[in-house]
């Protein structure tokens, strides 16, 4: 079965406070769609040092979701695109699909 993002570590950090988290998500769902774009624009123009930096980036977005695969996965293409090599793009973007999905059912 496919892992899932999950609240769990976001209810962590803002020790359940609503609002707190709340504000959190407003953040991560305005930035994760303009990393995203960033991301894809680097690959496209096969700027692969820049696209492994913003792999890291989203990297941190995906352990906040608690979705250890996605981020053992996200460190290996981080290490595949600074070989300049984007073999993994397709299971990543995958990852990055199913935290949109999941931001936009909130």
């Amino acid at each position: 079965m496919p892992e899932k993002p999950s609240l769990e570590t976001i209810k962590k950090i803002t020790l359940e406070d609503i609002e707190f988290e709340k504000r959190l998500l407003v953040i991560i769902k305005r930035e994760l769609p303009q990393e995203i774009e960033k991301l894809n624009a680097n690959l496209d123009a096969l700027n692969y040092i820049e696209a492994a930096q913003n792999v890291h980036k989203l990297n941190h977005k995906i352990n906040i979701f608690g979705l250890v695969e996605g981020s053992r996965t996200a460190d290996k293409f981080q290490n595949e695109l600074r070989a300049g090599n984007s073999e993994k793009k397709k299971e990543f973007n995958a990852i990055l699909e199913e935290m949109t999905l999941f931001l936009n059912s909130l």
